[in-house]
């Protein structure tokens, strides 16, 4: 498979992946947290925001993160960022930083700040072969990470969850979970 084939295939699972999120019945959010592109609606009674994943164009902001990063985006990632704007949200084993939120700056939650945020954790991930891009759902300080250790074949790098006090304490590597040989087939197997 050529590689725009591959993005091809990238776009569309992830087409089908913010379809399937849109029509989940999404928690209302606080205005803060929802960019404001994703508001489906006026508050309700709380305050809260109905909200939704929205096409968008990525812009500057991801040819300069990807400019500070050591590895390239995996094309299913990529794809996602670079297409739709949304708040961070919970979706399977993952809790997805945000993209679009206009204090991006200043919020640790959106993912351009997320993704350079612990300096000391990211030096030993980064050497190591790690890029963190989520959280777990449950809300766990663990990075999720792309393990380009395991890519092979033009296959997209697994999933993992590494032990954030390993790292910090010890600058030491533990995996305690591979969540998804690729997130490829992760957002597939959340899709389905």
């Amino acid at each position: 498979m050529n590689v725009d084939e591959r993005l091809d295939r990238a776009e569309r699972r992830v087409d089908a992946f913010v379809a399937a999120v849109n029509a989940s019945g999404l928690e209302p959010m606080e205005e803060r947290e929802v960019p404001l592109p994703c508001r489906a609606s006026a508050p309700n009674g709380d305050g809260l925001w109905q909200w939704r994943i929205v096409a968008a164009e990525a812009g500057e902001w991801l040819v300069s993160l990807e400019t500070r990063l050591p590895f390239r985006l995996p094309p299913t990632f990529r794809a996602l960022v670079s297409r739709y704007c949304f708040p961070s949200f919970t979706r399977g084993p993952l809790w997805w930083y945000s993209v679009g939120l206009a204090e991006a700056a200043r919020d640790s939650s959106e993912l351009r700040v997320a993704m350079l945020r612990d300096r000391p954790m990211l030096r030993v991930l980064w050497k190591a072969g790690y890029l963190p891009f989520a959280r777990p759902a449950e809300g766990s300080y663990d990075p999720v990470c792309f393990d380009f250790n395991s890519r092979s074949d033009g296959r997209e790098p697994a999933v993992v969850r590494i032990d954030h006090e390993g790292v910090l304490v010890a600058d030491r590597i533990q995996v305690v979970e591979i969540l998804s040989p690729g997130l490829d087939r992760l957002i597939e197997e959340l899709t389905a």
